[in-house]
């Protein structure tokens, strides 16, 4: 069996290398437009929920991706300056660019032709491939070649949202709001290595227009947020790495493959950031692709088939709660007034997945203060 692979990020990658050590006789390419060592962003992080599926479906790649990770507890939020701890929530992180070359290395020692600087737009021009498997991300050529088959949606949210990094090193994933003249922010940030953290920055419509940001240019943009954020970069600047201001683009496709074709990671549906599981989503795409395959015996039809009928309702599950926790970012500025402990809770109950019993058993420490802080304030 021949497959190629449009696509060298986290989705399209651990695709090839699962495939390829399921199978050594599977002749098994993956084109990527960049070069070896160039990716955009910072960091990547996972829930320690989703980090589980990693270690119970994929032991080998679990073991060389954790030792490599940095780890935390708890989930810490800033808001009018206090810092509200929420226990029960772990997490690990990792450099993104670290990831991909864990990926990359793992795939060329099971067999894997990697060829970059290679742009397919449109997978038709493959010849003598058994499958192509889109995982060009949420711009994907393969996705947009044949729109009329995948049928994608696509719509921007309001906010606007830039990927900055730091080497200002943060203790956990924190989410920090700050409030100025000019409107709300929030800031999105977790370590990613013992020298480094990703610091996303975040605002609604009105303050990207009240502020001036809408018509800075890059240098001024990344200035005026580590104004915004002085008190919490403790000195340290922030670090621009292509982090281009812009809205969300929320993409779903009505269907995830044609013909020989398949779409996986954000070439198939994006998922917003707020809930940490956009590569999480892209790796268990490729676990159950893979999957799906080996079970249907090689034969692709039944194979696409197979994943998108046991895929989509669990992915259709976390794209709801992803739908309403955008939501609430989308509407978090009318919500500063609210105590710390209260703003808090509205977080985490945000997409309607976790009642107060279930936060006591998940975070009791944090719903015990909580008590205490309203009993307190009467």
């Amino acid at each position: 069996m021949r497959i190629a692979v449009i696509g060298g990020g986290p989705a399209g990658l651990y695709f090839a290398l699962l495939a390829k050590r399921r199978d050594p006789r599977r002749e098994i390419e993956a084109f990527e437009q960049g070069t070896a060592d160039h990716t955009y962003g910072f960091g990547v992080v996972f829930s320690e929920k989703a980090f589980a599926f990693l270690e119970k479906d994929d032991p080998e790649t679990y073991r060389l991706l954790s030792a490599r990770c940095e780890s935390w507890n708890d989930l810490t939020h800033v808001h009018r300056d206090m810092r509200v701890a929420v226990d029960g929530n772990g997490f690990s992180s990792i450099a993104r660019l670290n990831l991909l070359r864990l990926l990359r290395a793992a795939c060329v020692e099971a067999g894997v032709v990697l060829h970059f600087g290679r742009r397919v737009e449109d997978p038709r021009h493959l010849a003598g491939y058994d499958l192509i498997v889109g995982a060009d991300g949420y711009g994907s050529a393969v996705r947009t070649a044949s729109a009329h088959h995948f049928r994608p949606t696509r719509k921007l949210l309001t906010n606007r949202f830039a990927w900055y990094g730091t080497r200002q090193v943060f203790n956990t994933l924190t989410l920090t709001f700050r409030a100025n003249d000019d409107g709300a922010f929030v800031a999105h940030h977790y370590r990613y290595s013992r020298t480094m953290s990703t610091f996303i920055v975040e605002c609604d419509e009105g303050t990207w227009r009240r502020s001036g940001l809408a018509r800075m240019n890059a240098e001024r943009r990344r200035r005026y947020c580590e104004n915004v954020f002085a008190a919490d970069l403790d000195g340290h600047g922030l670090i621009d790495n292509r982090s281009i201001w812009r809205r969300f683009p929320v993409v779903a496709c009505r269907r995830w493959f044609h013909d020989k074709t398949v779409l996986i990671g954000d070439a198939l549906r994006t998922v917003h950031f707020s809930i940490g599981s956009g590569t999480r989503l892209a790796m268990e795409d490729a676990i159950a692709l893979e999957a799906a395959l080996s079970d249907a015996g090689g034969d692709v039809p039944r194979a696409l088939l197979r994943f998108q009928e046991a895929r989509r309702p669990v992915v259709d599950k976390l794209l709801g709660a992803a739908a309403l926790s955008a939501d609430w970012y989308e509407r978090f500025h009318g919500i500063m007034h609210l105590a710390p402990y209260d703003f808090v809770h509205s977080y985490m109950t945000r997409t309607g997945r976790v009642t107060d019993d279930q936060l006591r058993r998940m975070a009791p420490k944090f719903m015990a203060a909580r008590a205490a802080r309203r009993q307190a304030d009467g």
